[in-house]
């Protein structure tokens, strides 16, 4: 593909936030090839470690994207950058945009959360143009890194960030190596759109089979996620080490606990399996507890929407003859 804005040296506007995009921040500017950095200014965003590099390299930056344009930039590269980007930059400059995925597969925010509790086999890395749409435009190029159990999300983060890095040096060295831009077009009839999580999000379904729960509990760990939660009574509790048991598929109740080891690990009935519970957290409690100092043999987990409406109306019920049988006193 050869781009209308074609160059002999890179001019790029870096456009990043969180810690995830140093190592591509610091490898393009050691190259010299980064003339203004924009981070986005509002609250939540975290730029401490990136604002620290940009000072280390001297790159000038702002909060404001129109800013850019006094530096005359050939390239805008978002980097883990979370805002859209207007029409009218796409227009006017080259735009390439990194996304933690294997395009098409998990267009949206938090992709990598997404690729763990679908139980993908890997996650991945897009270097692709930038177009209108979020997360579409043809693909530059693409990485991916195996999931394994003893790999947590923030180790995967970590590589991702790192071979991010590198990804896009290959793309760009490319580029001034032949003049052209090697792409190929998303198919679009493989494309899943998923949404920003929220901490709600993370309440399990002990109906679910025991992979997707295991995933869940994976994608959210402590303390950095919300964690993946179940609740007894009222009471809230974040699954934050757990493992699938080696079992043969069987019915038995979703949710309840069916054995206490003597390591002191809970076994709880999902749809297909049992889920091993190692660690549990209650909530508004600081430190994790092994499953067996919390959880009791026969206990259920979780709510039953059908035996809640029951309990409510029983309970609605009860207030009902309480207010009655006041009428009758005050007569």
């Amino acid at each position: 593909m050869t781009h209308k804005n074609q160059f002999k040296m890179p001019r790029v506007a870096f456009l990043g936030t969180f810690h995830p995009a140093v190592p591509t921040f610091k490898a393009l500017a050691t190259k010299g090839w980064i003339c203004i950095a924009v981070l986005p200014k509002e609250a939540g965003y975290k730029n401490d470690e990136l604002l620290e590099a940009i000072h280390e390299s001297e790159v000038p930056w702002t909060y404001e994207i129109s800013d850019i344009n006094e530096y005359r930039p050939n390239t805008i590269l978002a980097a883990n950058y979370p805002k859209i980007i207007s029409k009218k930059y796409l227009q006017r400059y080259l735009c390439i945009n990194t996304h933690w995925s294997l395009l098409p597969r998990w267009r949206g925010v938090h992709p990598t959360a997404w690729a763990i509790i679908n139980g993908d086999e890997h996650v991945g890395l897009t270097v692709h143009f930038m177009e209108e749409e979020f997360d579409t435009g043809d693909v530059l190029a693409q990485r991916k890194i195996k999931i394994s159990k003893d790999k947590s999300i923030n180790d995967l983060h970590q590589e991702l960030a790192e071979v991010q890095a590198s990804c896009v040096l290959d793309v760009f060295n490319d580029y001034l190596k032949t003049g052209q831009w090697k792409t190929h077009s998303q198919d679009e009839a493989k494309a899943t759109y998923v949404p920003q999580r929220k901490p709600e999000d993370g309440l399990i379904n002990w109906e679910w089979p025991t992979s997707r729960i295991e995933g869940l509990v994976a994608a959210l760990p402590l303390p950095k996620y919300p964690g993946a939660f179940t609740y007894f009574g009222n009471q809230k509790i974040v699954i934050s080490k757990a493992s699938a048991a080696e079992c043969p598929v069987y019915y038995c109740t979703p949710g309840q606990v069916v054995r206490i080891t003597k390591s002191g690990h809970a076994w709880i009935k999902t749809g297909d399996i049992c889920l091993v519970v190692q660690e549990v957290l209650i909530e508004g409690e600081r430190n994790t507890k092994n499953a067996a100092e919390v959880l009791r043999l026969g206990q259920k987990l979780g709510f039953n929407p059908q035996e809640e409406i029951v309990n409510l109306k029983q309970e609605i019920q009860d207030l009902q003859d309480q207010v009655a049988k006041l009428k009758q006193e005050l007569k």
